[in-house]
């Protein structure tokens, strides 16, 4: 009889440590996944980020734009001022430009 009551605890020990294991590993399983969904949240939004800097840039090069088309500058104004002017919202516009670009092709290679 006591060799049979240590045969029995011997098997529900085996069968703790077998299920113990199996247990463990699921949760390694488990870790894992949460890890990756943590990571596709985190590409998610830093694209989605990348993608409003992108639209604000091409929205301020927009408005830029149209600062310059549609300024109305005196006839007696000093040709050297005007070129600072213009310049100066051309190199505005350039920027946003790229700055806009910069953030579409950074969204493209995490996207891919």
């Amino acid at each position: 009889m006591i060799g049979l009551a240590a045969g029995m605890e011997m098997a529900d020990m085996a069968w703790e440590v077998k299920c113990r294991e199996e247990d463990m590993k699921q949760r390694a399983l488990e870790n894992e996944r949460h890890a990756i969904d943590d990571a596709r949240r985190a590409v998610d939004e830093k694209a989605q980020q990348l993608q409003v800097v992108a639209n604000q840039g091409a929205l301020f090069a927009g408005f830029s734009m149209v600062v310059l088309v549609e300024s109305s500058i005196p006839e007696a104004l000093n040709g050297a001022l005007l070129a600072v002017f213009g310049s100066a919202v051309a190199m505005t516009i350039a920027l946003f430009l790229v700055s806009t670009l910069n953030s579409t092709y950074i969204l493209v290679a995490i996207l891919r």
